[in-house]
């Protein structure tokens, strides 16, 4: 009877287990922090070979083990196929600077959530596609091109404020409003205070202040990464962030998106070693809906500092050199 009666239990026990895995229960709670709030603080990497918008050979957000070890063949075509860096191959005649790509850091597999792997970032809409209106990606170079216009006669050599963002070491190729893994330094920090939350990347050592419970700041200027306000919804910390500089805007890094865009952030710790990060945009001016995308982060080493402004010999390089263009040009004439 005692046999009986603990098989039935242990029947019972994997039955509430199975029903609970098909429910996509999660029974892991979140350590929490003395002031209250869900423990989100670490070092934490966004690194995966899962890029933005679902290619096309793939018809499902989700893949087995099998499906994704077959797409894992030459590192050049992973980086065509999910990063588009296409244009830094050493061996194309066009890439007279880019990095080899065995520089890269775009991490062993795509990205890993509740035991499938996903061909896209974006989960909705269920194409994987960002969703533009008919005429979105004009509107979105026309307003580009409306801000480089600001700059009037000013040349792309003339000096250093015509040079992209990335060249003055101002604002990387790649994106952490949101987080959006690029081909290296795909890590972040979190710390956290009663009144603040503080987003630091590694590209470009940028930090984000989240202020927790306020209101978006009526300010006389616009912040590179935006003006972000937060609060907690149970054990996820949500970040609504809007007021983008036109410039980072104009420059395109990470996604598409107008000055209007806002952009909604959900980090949610589902266990010692994951936190599920999703984001939403909404932006009508270029969208027809708005559109959301899920990618887990993982703990990291740690983030190595990004001496951009130190190392940057290229930027005076590429001003002497149109210099002295200008000065065979003068003795030619």
């Amino acid at each position: 009877m005692c046999n009986m009666m603990k098989s039935c239990s242990l029947t019972l026990t994997l039955t509430g287990l199975v029903v609970s895995a098909a429910n996509g229960q999660n029974e892991y709670s979140t350590p929490m922090l003395d002031f209250g709030a869900p423990d989100l603080q670490g070092t934490w990497s966004y690194e995966t070979r899962t890029g933005l918008q679902r290619p096309a050979h793939y018809s499902e957000l989700e893949i087995d083990e099998g499906s994704m070890l077959s797409t894992l063949e030459p590192t050049s075509k992973i980086l065509d196929d999910y990063q588009n860096f296409g244009t830094n191959r050493k061996n194309d005649p066009a890439n007279v600077g880019g990095y080899d790509p065995e520089y890269f850091s775009i991490g062993d597999s795509l990205a890993l959530i509740d035991g499938k792997y996903r061909t896209s970032i974006i989960i909705d809409p269920p194409d994987g596609r960002i969703p533009y209106r008919e005429q979105g990606a004009m509107i979105r170079r026309q307003q580009a091109n409306s801000v480089f216009q600001v700059q009037g006669s000013l040349g792309r050599s003339d000096g250093p404020e015509g040079r992209p963002l990335s060249d003055r070491c101002l604002k990387a190729f790649s994106s952490s409003t949101p987080f959006i893994s690029s081909v290296y330094n795909n890590n972040m920090q979190i710390i956290q205070s009663p009144d603040h939350v503080v987003l630091v990347v590694e590209m470009v050592h940028d930090a984000r202040i989240v202020k927790i419970d306020e209101s978006h700041h009526d300010l006389p200027y616009r912040k590179w990464l935006g003006d972000s306000v937060g609060y907690y919804d149970g054990e996820t910390l949500v970040v609504t962030t809007k007021n983008f500089s036109e410039w980072e805007i104009a420059q395109g890094y990470g996604i598409n998106a107008s000055m209007n865009m806002v952009l909604t952030e959900r980090f949610r710790r589902v266990s010692d070693d994951e936190i599920r990060y999703s984001f939403t945009i909404e932006d009508p001016e270029l969208y027809t809906d708005p559109w959301t995308g899920e990618m887990p982060m993982r703990p990291s080493s740690g983030l190595y500092e990004y001496s951009c402004h130190e190392g940057n010999r290229a930027l005076p390089g590429i001003l002497a050199g149109a210099r002295r263009l200008e000065i065979e040009e003068e003795m030619n004439r």
